[in-house]
């Protein structure tokens, strides 16, 4: 009952004129041109084999949807990078946190959504398949405010956004080890809301911790209400050196079935688009994190930490690549604890039904171990600190020192710093 009040309480509270992101900043970004960033989204396609449209697959229009989720901006990426249009495709996007919703019901054609409940959609029935990779390595946050000095300090305080049984969810009970909490309910205050209402109520004072994806932890940080503690990759025993095929999965690019068969061509240009979509954030990062701010409606400084913590500070997570080995180390985070019982563990029912290869390898997309080695180690290696990665990111782009974001203006010091930099990472 205490739960549910403290929840009412918090949700009355929250409804006030729409609050589209926790920031107050009224930052006008503007993309850059890609063209002048030195990319040609027609050159980017010349390699891929097209095939022939139908005279209704010429005016289709596929309908695309995200949520707001760093691990989701391929998406707006394959739009301001011009890649749909050169892959001549006709894509509505939409964001929308009812984006699984809305590949269960066909509304969508495709979409990028979390793994968990994509798995628990298929297994009963939802009409959809993962088509390729979107984001590996978990990537989410623990998020707690500036009076949280130690991970002590957080029994019983309030936590919004977390599941309401710490005990049997592997991301907590990995924080639990790692920060010697109590990974019991009874030890907090646990609300139930929205990883964007909790990061505003944060900032209001009213919780003092949540759990979240970016933007929002680079957000608390970037403003200096909060700061992160913790980090979940979603997986066992991994960190950001780890190799693709050790990961977990996070979030997929998913894909009606029924598109998939009698839309063929679409759906093998989508996939290649996709590829190309991610291949663009690691070879143009600065000019992919203003997208990223244009797209989530964050601060250009937020949007350029978020691109940096998914492409080097945490390894390359963002990835098409995909196998059935990284379903079972996701199975596998579960797993390894022992009190989590099989009925809340996401087991994949039909991994032949729920993973589809076929499609990538019909479009032929490229290999993302081999991109990454050939074209982004030399450029930007894991480790490489924030500050070195924006002026490489501003040199590839030609952002001038007049047009580049200020990366000192922060309220936190420690937002420059690399992860290893931080105690509770290590």
């Amino acid at each position: 009952m205490k739960r549910k009040l403290l929840a009412a309480l918090l949700v009355v509270t929250l409804l006030v004129p729409v609050v589209t992101a926790c920031h107050d900043s009224e930052t006008v970004t503007v993309t850059k041109d890609v063209e002048a960033t030195g990319y040609d989204p027609k050159e980017a396609v010349k390699d891929f084999e097209f095939g022939e449209l139908t005279d209704e697959e010429k005016s289709y229009t596929v309908e695309m949807g995200y949520f707001n989720c760093d691990h989701m901006v391929a998406g707006i990426i394959g739009d301001k990078a011009g890649i749909y249009e050169a892959m001549g495709l006709n894509v509505n996007i939409t964001k929308s946190a009812e984006t699984l919703k809305a590949l269960t019901s066909g509304a969508m054609d495709v979409g990028y959504t979390g793994i968990e409940g994509a798995i628990l959609a298929v297994n009963k029935g939802a009409p959809f398949c993962m088509a390729a990779a979107n984001h590996m390595g978990g990537s989410r946050y623990l998020v707690v405010s500036n009076d949280i000095e130690e991970p002590q300090d957080l029994v019983g305080k309030t936590i919004g956004s977390m599941t309401a049984t710490p005990d049997i969810d592997p991301e907590f009970l990995t924080w639990s080890q790692k920060l010697g909490i109590p990974a019991d309910a009874s030890s907090y205050n646990i609300v139930d809301m929205g990883q964007q209402d909790a990061c505003f109520a944060l900032k209001a004072g009213q919780i003092d911790a949540f759990t979240c994806c970016d933007p929002y932890a680079s957000m608390a940080e970037f403003e200096g209400f909060g700061k992160i503690m913790g980090i979940g990759w979603g997986a066992a025993d991994v960190d950001a050196e780890s190799s693709a095929d050790t990961w977990g999965l996070c979030c997929i690019y998913a894909m009606s079935n029924d598109f998939k068969e009698n839309h063929p061509e679409l759906a093998r240009r989508l996939v290649y688009a996709h590829q190309l979509s991610i291949e663009y954030m690691y070879e143009h990062p600065y000019n992919a994190a203003m997208m990223f701010a244009d797209g989530f409606d964050v601060d250009p400084y937020v949007a350029l930490r978020t691109i940096y913590m998914k492409t080097v500070a945490e390894g390359r997570t963002i990835t098409w690549h995909f196998t059935e080995q990284n379903i079972q180390n996701y199975e596998h985070y579960f797993t390894q604890y022992p009190q989590i019982p099989d009925e809340e563990i996401p087991h994949v029912n039909d991994v032949s039904k729920f993973m589809q290869t076929e499609i990538s390898e019909d479009a032929g997309v490229a290999d993302f171990e081999k991109f990454i080695e050939e074209k982004i180690d030399p450029v930007m290696p894991i480790g490489m600190t924030f500050e070195d990665w924006y002026g490489k990111a501003k040199e590839i782009d030609s952002i001038s020192d007049k047009e580049a974001v200020d990366i000192s203006d922060t309220a936190t010091s420690y937002l420059n710093k690399d992860l290893k930099d931080r105690i509770t990472y290590e």
